[in-house]
């Protein structure tokens, strides 16, 4: 059996990079500069942006240049940082060591020991603190809490991690006001390049949903299960949850209480999720599984995206506003604030600001 999905995965994979190199020969040139265009002003001197959180004082961004993720790429550190909006300026996030409070009792971190951040989600405690989680991969699978501090300026100080190293592989993550949080498991650690391919024409299951609380337990919701499951956002007023499938194509809201499904919304490959304004923004890919293949080794890799402004009540279209990407690389994520839109990228060097009349 296994052979035989080989030899199927491999005419897929064949059938699918012929299709994408003979529908549209040669590949991207990499991009010159930091040039701002007529859809998008960039800032430029990133690594893989791939999440943003507002600060507070709606001053900062708080950046998670991602490393890398098997099978896509090789494993490798990233960082953290924080972008200033309103002075256009970027600058590593100063990260202290604290003790470990909101973590799991087995989970611990040396104070020279790198990050790989991948999601965040950032919320305000019932304590009244502001609390921190990203998703992890390098040097192992974690999810690392901070505590966001203003102390002449935003620094955090961890707090604890939660190691999840052969059994899960999370994607993003989202807070409640306990420290608990949601993340999204994408598919089993082995989890091939090949079967990728596979998904993206089968939409099989990979992955579900998995709850952690303090008490150290992880709890799977079965009726989450999807392909790939990518962004992740906790309506905490309405005690509903919003999960984005990658693969298979749409972003699905559901009832933490009835686990029911209350809306669904159908686009191509899904990425993150933003809630604010009282909407969910969700970033999608607009590009064929084989696209991002022309980029190569270019370190922005320029498809377009959308970002869609959804309802919380059943995932109704609100507004959709759409991006060639030419000067950036395809956008993750889509953060509304003051009349822009802040997006961020896993293949590129840049964020980008749009404002919200540029892409309808």
């Amino acid at each position: 059996m296994k052979r035989i999905f080989g030899i199927i995965a491999g005419i897929l994979i064949a059938l699918t990079l012929s299709a994408a190199w003979i529908a549209k020969p040669g590949s991207f040139e990499p991009l010159a500069g930091c040039e701002n265009n007529e859809e998008l002003y960039v800032y430029c001197d990133f690594i893989n942006p791939e999440d943003l959180a507002l600060t507070p004082d709606n001053t900062f961004l708080i950046v998670a240049e991602f490393g890398g993720m098997a099978p896509l790429v090789e494993m490798r550190p990233g960082k953290l940082s924080f972008f200033n909006i309103k002075e256009k300026t970027k600058g590593l996030a100063n990260i202290l060591l604290g003790t470990r409070e909101w973590g799991s009792s087995d989970c611990y971190r040396d104070v020279n020991t790198p990050f790989g951040p991948h999601g965040l989600d950032l919320v305000k405690r019932q304590d009244g603190r502001l609390q921190l989680a990203v998703v992890s991969h390098y040097p192992t699978e974690t999810v690392e809490m901070f505590e966001l501090k203003e102390n002449n300026g935003w620094i955090l100080e961890w707090k604890g991690c939660v190691d999840v190293e052969g059994q899960y592989y999370f994607n993003d993550v989202s807070l409640d006001k306990s420290g608990n949080f949601y993340a999204t498991h994408m598919f089993n650690a082995e989890f091939s390049l090949a079967r990728l391919i596979w998904n993206a024409f089968a939409k099989s299951d990979t992955g579900m949903v998995v709850k952690w609380n303090k008490g150290d337990n992880f709890d799977e919701l079965d009726y989450t299960a999807g392909s790939f499951p990518n962004g992740i956002a906790l309506d905490q007023k309405n005690r509903h949850l919003i999960v984005n499938y990658n693969l298979g194509d749409q972003t699905i809201l559901f009832d933490l209480e009835t686990e029911k499904l209350l809306g669904a919304y159908q686009h191509n490959s899904p990425d993150n999720v933003i809630i604010k304004d009282g909407s969910a923004w969700v970033t999608n890919h607009d590009h064929s599984i084989g696209d991002p293949l022309k980029c190569g080794t270019n370190v922005n890799c320029p498809l377009p995206f959308s970002v869609n402004q959804l309802s919380l009540e059943d995932l109704s279209l609100i507004s959709s506003y759409n991006f060639k990407s030419r000067n950036m690389g395809v956008g993750t994520v889509g953060l509304p604030h003051n009349g822009s839109i802040w997006i961020g990228s896993y293949h590129s060097n840049r964020i980008a600001e749009a404002r919200l009349s540029v892409g309808e």
